[in-house]
């Protein structure tokens, strides 16, 4: 994976090979000038299938995260690089003790079936150079180590079971004595790109590529790896390596890494179909790209028999919702042992999120963005006529509240999406929305609860937050507007935290329908060492300020902390801004949300 634990930034004079692949028209040029209806027909299976699951196995899945009695962390992947092995060594440790068991691949194929998943991606060939498939340019393979094409093994297993079969392909190859080193790319033992035939190596990529993607029936995806600024596109040759790609498969769809970007913004069709951000989720998306998040279990994308620090079932699923909700493709990785076997924790997660998108996943295939904007408790995906309401924070009084409104006449409908009998769900309006009952538990799951709602003849209502029946304002940490770095996790209860920057803001728009003065009381959380921020909250025409305290030194010990009044003196949308001022321990606070009292008259 591209992992920049190592960035070289030697100065040296690099071995163009622009003259030798010249551009050519099939290549990523044809994919800037490709029709708008062609690409939508070209893409619309992946923009339908919203799950993947990508494999991460090589030479290194034998070593398992040590080498030499050491334990390694992290992307145990790069251990070649992260133990500083020379490639003879790691080749002659290594290869003897690969040996895939027999049906490893149907395994892969059974598990990303039984998951939900709709295509897989899996490592040709990773970093280390080590090929899956049978390479008449080496011997450093699959055939000439175990005697078997492992890679045909893969794309037969995954064709069986109906599932779309993605390449990755590094352009990294710490094996090769011509590949590319230093100008950020990474290698092991120091070498130095001097003396090095550029050249010699892209041709050899160049023959491995076409040989995978000449040989093995239809490929729906490849996913290059990677780039640095100083090696990308035609010092790979970019447009005739796909150019080649495309001449075998007409409407594969490929990554953006054959380029290396500062910022997702400088990405265009002429660079590949779509952005890959890497174990994150943007916050509002990409807006007109296609994109991809690729993300772990467990922090680590090849097998580590001493990492467990695995996700729950519940964030696995939140993340894939949360993805889809903002118009992207959840690319979920499993690491596999040196013999081909999935870890135990791995098939158990992967089948926890296959129960649940047996039940739910009509709200994600097919699925487009969210267009309401966003709310409090969870996410929403949206399909022509119809919104689907992921529940993640369950609401305090049963009441789900979503700002749309119905037309005279209009009366939507909704149901739990995991009821068979599509019980309808009672729903009230009023100036806010519609609220809807929820209050039958028959149907909530702890991972995500879903609620299909018939938009029909509804209208969007402006965001803003009302007040309660006893004019109070609770402002909810789902509902707040988070700006330079301060984060939001949604679990039981959303909480702001992640709060390390003096920049960070938090911010709540509030609708007023009674002026007058108001007790503000944050519920907030701290540890001792982190106690003594300074804060600044404006409401209306008020600022009040205070220092953080800590709550039992813990940030999950929630309490209240009355700050002051304020006095909101206009009718209207009115802003609630939370800032730091100073900040001596290492976050502000966490917080949960502030209300708004009204002070009797």
């Amino acid at each position: 994976m591209k992992k920049r634990f190592l960035q070289l930034c030697l100065s040296g004079v690099l071995l163009s090979t622009s003259a030798a692949y010249a551009q050519q028209d099939p290549g990523l040029t044809a994919n800037a000038t490709e029709p708008e209806a062609i690409r939508d027909a070209r893409m619309r299976w992946f923009r339908d299938a919203h799950f993947g699951m990508f494999v991460h196995w090589g030479l290194y899945s034998v070593a398992a995260g040590e080498w030499n009695g050491k334990d390694y962390d992290g992307c145990v992947e790069w251990i070649q690089n992260m133990a500083n092995v020379p490639s003879a060594e790691y080749a002659a440790k290594l290869t003897p003790l690969f040996k895939p068991k027999k049906d490893f691949a149907r395994e892969w194929a059974r598990t990303a079936k039984d998951a939900g998943c709709r295509y897989v991606i899996f490592t040709s060939r990773h970093h280390e150079g080590f090929a899956l498939h049978d390479s008449k340019t080496t011997t450093f393979d699959g055939m000439d180590v175990t005697g078997r094409d492992l890679f045909r093994e893969i794309v037969n297993a995954l064709h069986e079971q109906g599932l779309r079969v993605g390449v990755y392909f590094s352009l990294v190859d710490w094996h090769h004595p011509d590949a590319y080193v230093e100008h950020g790319m990474p290698a092991p033992g120091g070498v130095k790109n001097e003396g090095r035939d550029n050249a010699k190596y892209v041709a050899y990529m160049h023959q491995q590529a076409e040989e995978i993607f000449s040989n093995y029936g239809p490929i729906d995806v490849v996913w290059w790896d990677y780039s640095s600024m100083e090696i990308q596109g035609e010092k790979w040759g970019a447009n005739a390596l796909v150019a080649m790609v495309k001449k075998h498969h007409p409407n594969i769809i490929m990554n953006n890494r054959l380029y290396a970007f500062e910022h997702n913004s400088e990405y265009t069709r002429a660079n590949g179909d779509l952005v890959t951000p890497e174990q994150f989720i943007p916050e509002t998306g990409f807006k007109g790209m296609d994109w991809e998040s690729c993300m772990t279990m467990n922090g680590t994308w090849g097998y580590s028999k001493n990492n467990q620090k695995w996700h729950t079932e519940e964030d696995l699923v939140h993340n894939m919702i949360d993805i889809v909700s903002k118009g992207g493709n959840y690319l979920l990785n499993v690491g596999p042992m040196g013999d081909g076997t999935i870890p135990g924790k791995s098939i158990e997660l992967m089948h926890g999120i296959g129960d649940w998108m047996r039940l739910n996943g009509e709200a994600i295939y097919g699925s487009r963005a969210n267009t309401i904007g966003k709310v409090n408790w969870g996410r929403i995906t949206t399909k022509p006529g119809k919104f689907f309401l992921h529940i993640f924070n369950w609401p305090a009084d049963n009441r789900l509240h979503v700002p749309l409104a119905p037309d005279a006449g209009i009366t939507p409908q909704a149901f739990f999406l995991a009821d068979a009998a599509h019980t309808p769900l009672k729903i009230k309006t009023d100036e806010r929305g519609l609220f809807i009952d929820v209050s039958n538990n028959a149907f909530k799951n702890s991972a995500a609860t879903v609620i299909e709602l018939d938009v029909t003849g509804t209208s969007l209502i402006a965001q803003g937050i009302y007040p309660e029946t006893d004019g109070t304002y609770n402002l909810v940490a789902g509902d707040a507007i988070l700006a330079n770095g301060v984060g939001l996790s949604v679990g039981e209860q959303a909480t702001i935290y992640n709060w390390m920057s003096l920049e960070g803001t938090v911010t709540w728009n509030i609708n007023v329908k009674q002026p007058g003065k108001y007790k503000m009381i944050l519920s907030t959380a701290c540890t001792d060492a982190s106690a003594g921020s300074k804060i600044a909250v404006s409401a209306g025409n008020t600022t009040l300020t205070g220092v953080v305290k800590g709550t039992d030194n813990s940030w999950g010990a929630y309490k209240d902390w009355e700050l002051g009044t304020v006095a909101l003196s206009k009718k209207g949308v009115n802003t609630v801004l939370v800032k730091a001022l100073a900040k001596p321990g290492l976050g502000v606070m966490n917080l949960r949300g502030i209300r708004l009292v009204p002070v009797s008259r």
